[in-house]
């Protein structure tokens, strides 16, 4: 079942509101303001409609991934010039270094330190036999 204009847009209106308040998207999609409450209820439960929020989101997650594509490359090229900067300041150009090694793979491994002791006393030491068989059976 195809989603007429005013679902497509309570889903728009929905997501531009971060997805927090339905009865406003309704309201900003054309319901009316008496029934936008319950409307934005039975939107939200419409499998069509759900299915199309999803599909919204993911198309907006794309479009964002690719915008952060050119993003990255022209933090690449700042962080590149300061490498490469003789003016620049050593402790500059050893964070820029760092990350260039972080980003590449080239992380060091984290250091986990542990310490504490370890118990070696026996508190069954100096049982008999009989003894120790007795706390096994219960007896």
């Amino acid at each position: 079942m195809a989603l007429t204009e005013q679902r497509k847009l309570f889903v728009d209106e929905y997501i531009k509101l971060r997805c927090k308040n339905a009865t406003k998207a309704a309201i900003n999609a054309g319901y009316s303001k008496k029934s936008a409450q319950s409307q934005a209820s039975q939107l939200l439960k419409d499998s069509n409609v759900l299915e199309y929020l999803e599909e919204r989101k993911g198309q907006i997650k794309r479009e964002l991934q690719q915008e952060f594509i050119f993003d990255a490359l022209e933090a690449r090229k700042v962080m590149h010039d300061i490498l490469n900067d003789p003016e620049a300041v050593d402790r500059d150009k050893i964070n820029v270094a760092k990350d260039f090694l972080d980003r590449a793979g080239f992380k060091p491994d984290d250091k986990v330190q542990l310490s504490g002791e370890v118990n070696t006393s026996n508190p069954y030491e100096g049982l008999t036999t009989e003894e120790l068989k007795k706390l096994i059976h219960g007896g």
